[in-house]
């Protein structure tokens, strides 16, 4: 979409220079000096019109309206500045304008906006075309009859265009969605091998030494034994099992200072105990962050859970900063937070830059 409209800007803009400048050359000596004015402000306006909208200094509304403006009074100019002599409309440098910035405007504007605007231009130039007395009316019609059939094709190009490229987002997102919760599901197998491991090197190592009919353990020492043993298994069955989110995430939130907006689905239900931790880790870090840099004392904490992800987002309006000169020894992002997430195939990334706040989105697919 950003590239369809820098090529709507800059090929319109290039465009309309060429024609006033043509359009100089080609009027007669009379209307010269009149002409080239005409000229001189559509094209200082194609430009003027490319700046205001890469600065965004006014509302696109207001921008349209403006240039609808100066199009309908070019259209209407026609007979300063198309030369007396029998031409072909279809020629003229100020439907050659007219027809570009039709295009441009199906490339930059929602569709129905772009069909109404260069109706109205067409009103426009057949208006101006009618004040001149050498354009006939019915070559005029003909030129704005392929003027609206080229927004028809540009409609359907954008339309092909969009679409596709909405397919390929979607079959990008579902490719990472199911590489996350294949690195979740190692992620749980990896925990689960881990569970049976401390188990055979606890209580069935144990449990051997005692049964064997050579052993020679003395009770005391059985006992001790057994109650290391419980204490690790219950350590590793601590990270087994699921747990309420929403309990976690308020708990971590209500350990920080900070004002905390809270916005939890009430759908976020439980969630795998490793997953959880990872989640309330990064946004502990997160706010821990807030507070130290961030320079602001209020902070905004979403989560959502669809039907594929858990995803919890902190958000502030704090200083920010430009993250890609964090300095590597800084560990608190790369390990805290998106090393945290990794562990448990979930994801974590942050966005900042200088003045513009803060935004921490930690994702965790669901298996």
């Amino acid at each position: 979409m950003a590239f369809n409209r820098q090529l709507a800007l800059y090929g319109r803009a290039g465009v309309m220079s060429a024609c006033a400048v043509l359009a100089v050359v080609g009027m007669e000596a009379g209307k010269m000096a009149v002409a080239a004015a005409i000229a001189s402000a559509a094209f200082a306006w194609s430009w003027i019109h490319l700046w205001l909208a890469n600065a965004s200094t006014l509302r696109p509304g207001r921008l349209l309206a403006l240039d609808l403006a100066v199009m309908t009074a070019l259209c209407l100019s026609q007979r300063l500045t198309v030369p007396d002599a029998p031409t072909d409309h279809g020629s003229t440098w100020i439907l050659v304008s007219l027809n570009f910035t039709a295009v441009a405007y199906q490339l930059m504007q929602p569709p129905l906006v772009a069909i109404l605007a260069t109706l109205w231009l067409c009103c426009a130039d057949l208006a101006g075309a009618t004040l001149h007395p050498h354009q006939e009316l019915t070559d005029v019609a003909y030129s704005l009859g392929w003027v609206l059939v080229n927004i028809v094709l540009a409609q359907a190009v954008v339309r092909l265009v969009f679409g596709e490229s909405r397919a390929a987002d979607e079959a990008a997102d579902r490719a990472a969605r199911a590489r996350r919760q294949g690195e979740a599901a190692e992620a749980r197998c990896a925990a689960e091998r881990e569970h049976l491991a401390a188990l055979h090197d606890t209580a069935c190592a144990t449990l051997l030494i005692a049964s064997a009919p050579w052993a020679s353990m003395r009770p005391e020492t059985l006992r001790a034994q057994a109650a290391s043993d419980l204490v690790r298994l219950r350590t590793e069955q601590s990270a087994a099992g699921e747990v309420d989110l929403t309990v976690e995430l308020a708990a971590e939130v209500a350990a920080h200072p900070l004002r905390a907006t809270t916005l939890f689905d009430p759908d976020l239900g439980t969630v795998w105990r490793p997953a959880a931790a990872a989640l309330r880790g990064g946004l502990g870090e997160a706010l821990r962050n807030v507070e130290r840099y961030a320079g602001v004392g209020a902070v905004r904490v979403t989560a959502v859970r669809t039907r594929h992800t858990v995803v919890v987002t902190i958000t502030d309006s704090g200083v920010g900063f430009d993250t890609a000169r964090v300095p590597a020894q800084r560990i608190g992002i790369q390990r805290s937070i998106r090393g945290r997430m990794a562990s448990v195939g979930g994801r974590g990334t942050v966005e900042s830059r200088p003045g513009c706040g803060t935004t921490v989105r930690l994702e965790w697919p669901r298996g």
